[in-house]
Order: C-alpha cells, then structure tokens, then sequence
C-alpha cells in the first residue's frame, strides 16, 4: 500500500494536472468552449484523485500529511484545488485557472523532489491536535492566498477598463463584481480559519505545555497576521478602503501569508534538526 499512497497516487495526480496545464496552454492561444468545458471536467477528476490521496494517505500514517515538508506541498496544492473547484461552481472563471493551476503543479513538483514518505518524524508532529491545527491553517492559508489572487485580478482588469483596453484577458475573466465577492469571501471565511487554528494552538498550549521552542516561536507571527487580517475584514466590512486599495491589500496580505508559511516550514522542519 506505501508505494500507492507515496509514488502512484503522486505520480498519477501529476499527469493529470501535467495534461489539464496543456490543455489551458492551448487556450491561452485560442478561445474553445467546448475544450474549457473538457478542463474544467478534468479539473474535478483531479480534485476526486486529490481526496483519495489524503484519505489514504492519512489512513496508512495515521495522521494527516504534515510529517515533512513535501507532504505539506501536496496538502496545500490540494486545499488550493479544492478552493478553486469551490469557487468555479459559483463564478466561471475562465482564464483565471491558469493561476491557481501553476501554484499547485509547482507545489507538486516541490512535494515530488522534496520526497513524500515520512521517514523519521518528531513527536511534535503527530497528535490530533496538531492534525486540527495544520488542517486549518492550510485551508486558512489556500483561501487567503486565494483572496490575493482574486485581488490581483480584479486591479489587472480595472487597469484594463481604466485604459480602455478590452483584450483577450478581459473578455476571457471574470467581471469585476464577481472578483471582488470572491475576494471578500475568500478573506473572511480564511481570516475565520486562521484564527480557529491559532486559538485551538493556544488552548492546546495551555492544557499541554510544549517544550518546543520552534512551536512556540511559530505561533508569535500568526498572532500578528491574524491582528492584520482582522482589521483588513474591517476595512472591507466598514469600506474604509476603496475596492482597488483593497484588492492592493490583500495581494500584500496573501505574500505576507506565504512568507510566514515558508519561514514556519523551515524553522519547524530545518531548524530543529540544526
């Protein structure tokens, strides 16, 4: 069963996001209905393939795939997808799959180099609470990461309106009134989530003191991007900011999430065996 979970199931989610890729490569050249309607079906195969993946995977380790950081990779790209397949049933977004594709093809390819079996594995990283905390964490990050995407869409295509240019991009992307909901659910309902798993962290802290520093430290910047995210909701909800300083924002808000991901990622995996 290992090799299935470790390499088949990987391997077989690569060649079907490697074919769903070229597929849009062709679109990007041509319009074809029919063809993006063939994506998008091949897209929720990939999302079903994805689900397997975690449920076996899971059920062969016996924790959710958070014991390395290529494991990490996977289970990010696959809270991405599952947000993009999410947001395709409501808002058809056409060209703007292309987007969330390429940051879960390159989340793959990190997960395949950087090896998906677990090896040695630090106490620290089993439990079901840190299975709750990682879990919601990465769907927090997906969907703010999602929120910057939906953000740098909707100022790309007001620079479009703005100098009159109404080009492939924006006959092929959503209107402006369908990014910016989706940007605004994406922030709450991530913000909700992030700050879920930082206080289900806490609370565990406090019933279960950890002698690992890296974990503490770990928690100390996520109180600061939770502090910054709610007062983004808020500008949002109150409109303190314009649409556009909005969508500028979150596309701040989303690189601030992917550098503490990535700082998180290395101090807990690279730092503790230093």
């Amino acid at each position: 069963m290992d090799p299935v979970v470790y390499l088949v199931l990987p391997q077989l989610l690569l060649v079907i996001f490697g074919i769903l890729m070229g597929i849009w490569a062709i679109l990007l050249r041509r319009a074809d209905l029919n063809l993006e309607s063939g994506a998008q079906r091949l897209g929720r195969v990939g999302a079903a393939v994805y689900l397997v993946w975690l449920i076996a995977v899971t059920a062969v380790q016996r924790q959710v795939p958070v014991l390395n950081p290529g494991q990490l990779a996977y289970f990010l790209g696959a809270v991405i997808w599952f947000g993009q397949c999410y947001a395709q049933r409501h808002v058809n977004q056409r060209l703007f799959s292309l987007l969330p594709l390429i940051g879960v093809l390159a989340l793959m390819l990190f997960g395949v180099v950087a090896g998906l079996e677990p090896g040695t594995v630090t106490q620290s990283l089993w439990g079901v609470s840190t299975a709750v905390h990682v879990t919601l964490s990465l769907a927090g990050v997906g969907l703010l990461l999602g929120c910057g995407v939906y953000g740098a869409g909707h100022l790309i295509l007001h620079h479009q309106i703005s100098n009159r240019r109404f080009d492939v991009w924006f006959n092929r992307l959503p209107s402006l009134g369908d990014l910016e909901r989706l940007r605004r659910v994406s922030l709450f309902t991530g913000t909700v989530l992030v700050a879920v798993s930082l206080a289900s962290a806490l609370v565990w802290m406090l019933a279960q003191p950890a002698d690992d520093p890296t974990i503490v430290s770990h928690l100390h910047p996520m109180l600061l991007l939770v502090a910054i995210l709610i007062v983004l909701v808020a500008a949002d909800r109150f409109r303190w900011l314009s649409s556009r300083n909005l969508s500028v924002a979150c596309v701040v808000a989303s690189a601030l999430v992917l550098a503490l991901l990535t700082v998180s990622v290395v101090e807990i995996f690279v730092g503790r065996s230093a």
